[in-house]
């Protein structure tokens, strides 16, 4: 490591900050991006050296702009525009005559807060510089270095072939390879500026990889000290490592809050990659033009968000929001979906599914309640970091139109629901939803269903506080059953591992008073009931024994481009299971009836193949069989009698060609002789994206599911156009 001293002879000024003095009002929402993309495309990234006029303020002599008539820059500027850096001049000989006026606008005064700890020989001490080759010239404190140069200031790294930093302007220019890191963040690029002062810079050509749950501490300026986040994607002092690649697991989006997920484990996105002409960013947060943004590691991506300005910036200790411009989604470097909004919140780092939506629509079949086809569209009325409140208008396709004497504007053919979550404390939870199948107020007491649930964690248990009104559950060949009233507490235990390698022990516990729908016609006379219901008070226990004997297991294809994660967010394993189940049953009613009950279940479930090639290389199944061992009496309510005693499983996934996957699951009563449900699902399966086709025939059911993959990887990335395209302009080829 070399050192520079600055020699005793050259005192330096105290010079702590510098403050551009303006006016201009800080923007509240996404309707101010195109403010600041007009702002920020007529701002010039550039100003003169500091020249000290007395010794409280100094004058900054700003470049003539292109237009004698331009307006001033700085004048009504957003907090979030790029001031202008103060650029190295080249040094020069002493010159008494005062530096020439910008013919555009006034100077500019900076204000000077004295502090002798950013003194330039105290701002040099704060930086750490290695190179192959250093020099200083101590008349114009300019350091010049070259060679695999590095310079840190706490967790603020830059690496390139060359640096030229201006220790009076706190300027730092670095040309050539050039990679930035703080925190966890990690940009490249081929040529890189930073003002310390403004805590400002800009990047040409940027490539660089956000991690998300990192970003509102490493936007902090690098003199607050370091970043407490450890987490990098990888040592970028000397190191390149091949890339390697882990699942973070998966965002499932659906269209319908029934529908039942993809598959695979959830997770979230928490590591991004990006590509930009210009980045421009400052202690606000970061702007940058032609933005291409993916979840994928590996070039060129499957699936990218395309926008022509994007605007990063922090508006809360907790929360950090994007605004996009024209956004939309690109799949497989085609087919281009508009994206129908133009921001999105990250919620200490974690990005809400409902803005990855690309059409934040609802809909499915449901041939219940809204008669079949359906259409909605979610209205956020509440989204901050505590509550979400979505409303969402829906129209009844088939209702409308199925019936040629109907009317499609019928207020009964139109419909809403309502979705809430709050996060009240840290362990507590609400969550709530509304739907209203008709907009025909008179009949609103047979159209409305209610649902909330306080849950309240408790250990590693789960304490919750539930009310329904109207709430529709399947019983088996039973079919769907309406539960007119329920209140009640119900407490659920965590999965427990019995021994070291033992079954998986689990139970639940509850009370409720319940007002729902009997066949008793004793209890019904008795109670004087009329509409053919009964209320009750229900207690149930409930405990259950898992355990799966794995049989066979085969070995993954390597995680790659090309193999393992051609089709699919993770390498598959083959195998083959013997699963067994065991469940005990206890449920007691105020009527003095009871229902209990001992269910068994043997199962095989497997897949074989490894989704690399085209045909024939994946296949996945199941089948098992459920019977009551013992049982006695039964409930005196028709939602929760236990009618299917004999139950047999079974299901297929199979690839078809490539990525598409078609697959049924079904199960049959042999008590009833009956089938119980049968799903046909049709999916399109790809590393970074899914898509799912769902129908339930039995239930009348059906939705389409989107599934998000989320990544982490180590190690150095492809750029997104593989092999890189290159340019000509002006008849010359632009040179890699």
């Amino acid at each position: 490591m070399l050192h520079f001293d600055l020699p005793p002879e050259q005192p330096a000024p105290e010079i702590a900050s510098f403050k551009i003095v303006h006016s201009g009002t800080a923007p509240t929402s996404e309707d101010r991006l195109d403010e600041l993309i007009a702002t920020a495309d007529t701002t010039p990234v550039r100003s003169a050296t500091l020249i000290p006029v007395d010794a409280n303020i100094y004058q900054a002599a700003l470049p003539v702009l292109e237009s004698p008539d331009a307006a001033d820059p700085l004048e009504e500027a957003d907090p979030l525009e790029t001031e202008p850096l103060n650029r190295p001049q080249e040094p020069a000989v002493e010159d008494t005559d005062p530096p020439a006026e910008p013919p555009a606008a006034p100077p500019v005064q900076i204000e000077i807060e004295a502090d002798p700890e950013l003194t330039p020989a105290e701002f040099a001490a704060q930086l750490r510089l290695t190179a192959d080759y250093q020099e200083y010239d101590p008349n114009a404190q300019i350091v010049v270095a070259r060679g695999n140069v590095l310079l840190r200031l706490n967790d603020a790294i830059i690496e390139a072939d060359e640096l030229w930093v201006n220790l009076v302007n706190r300027y730092a220019l670095a040309e050539g390879n050039v990679l930035l890191t703080r925190g966890a963040q990690i940009v490249r690029g081929t040529q890189a500026e930073y003002n310390f002062i403004q805590q400002a810079g800009v990047i040409s050509n940027a490539v660089g990889t956000l991690y998300l749950p990192g970003i509102s501490e490493d936007l902090r300026s690098p003199f607050d000290g370091p970043s407490s986040n450890v987490r990098r994607a990888y040592d970028p002092i000397g190191r390149r490592p091949d890339l390697q690649v882990d699942s973070e697991g998966s965002i499932q989006i659906t269209t319908s809050p029934s529908a039942q997920p993809i598959g695979g484990r959830g997770g979230e996105l928490r590591q991004l990659r990006f590509e930009t002409d210009e980045l421009a960013f400052d202690v606000e947060g970061w702007r940058a033009e032609d933005v291409r943004i993916t979840n994928d590691p590996f070039s060129p991506p499957e699936l990218e968000l395309r926008t022509d300005y994007l605007v990063l910036r922090n508006i809360s200790p907790t929360q950090d929001e994007l605004l996009f411009k024209r956004p939309r989604l690109v799949f497989d470097q085609g087919f281009a979906l508009p994206l129908l909004r133009s921001r999105i919140v990250l919620n200490r780092g974690q990005i809400d599914p409902e803005d990855l939506n690309p059409v934040p629509t609802s809909g499915g079949v449901d041939g219940g309640d809204r008669g079949g086809l359906y259409v909605g569209f979610k209205i956020p009325v509440v989204r901050n970091s505590k509550v979400r409140l979505f409303v969402t208008p829906q129209f009844f396709v088939t209702r409308a139109f199925g019936n040629q004497n109907n009317n499609p504007f019928d207020l009964g053919n139109f419909g809403t629901t309502a979705d809430l979550r709050a996060q009240i404390t840290p362990r507590t939870t609400l969550s709530g939803s509304a739907d209203l199948t008709s907009l025909n107020l008179t009949d609103i007491a047979e159209n409305l269903r209610v649902n909330l649930r306080a849950v309240q964690q408790i250990n590693d248990h789960r304490l919750a506080l539930e009310y329904s009104y109207r709430d529709r559950l399947f019983n088996g060949t039973s079919g769907f059953q309406d539960v007119q009233s329920s209140l009640g507490l119900v407490l659920l235990s965590p999965d427990i591992v019995l021994g070291d390698n033992g079954p998986l022990f689990n139970y639940q516990v509850g009370a409720q008073i319940v007002d729902a729908r009997s066949d008793r016609a004793d209890l019904l006379a008795a109670r004087g009931s009329e509409t053919g219901r009964l209320s009750l008070g229900r207690y149930q226990g409930s405990a259950a024994l898992r355990q799966s004997f794995n049989l066979w297991r085969g070995e993954p294809a390597a995680p790659t481009q090309s193999a393992g994660l051609r089709f699919t967010p993770e390498p598959i394993v083959p195998y083959l299971n013997f699963n067994t189940g065991l469940r005990a049953t206890g449920t007691y009613y105020s009527s003095g009836d009871s229902q209990n009950s001992i269910i068994a279940e043997v199962g095989l479930e497997g897949q074989i193949g490894h989704l690399v090639r085209n045909f024939g290389d994946y296949t996945r199944f199941n089948i098992s069989y459920a019977q009551s061992l013992s049982g006695s009496a039964s409930s005196p309510l028709l939602f929760d009698r236990n009618v299917d005693r004999n139950i047999l499983s079974f299901g297929v996934t199979q690839q078809v060609y490539g990525p598409f996957l078609l697959g049924f699951q079904s199960a049959l009563s042999l008590t009833q002789n009956n089938d119980i449900s049968t799903v046909y699902t049709l999916e399109y399966s790809r590393r970074t994206y899914g898509i799912l086709l769902r129908y339930d025939a039995a239930q009348s059911a059906g939705s389409i599911g989107l599934r998000l993959s989320g990544f982490s990887w180590i190690g150095d990335t492809n750029p997104f156009d593989t092999p890189r395209v290159r340019r000509v302009e002006g008849g010359v080829i632009e040179q890699p």
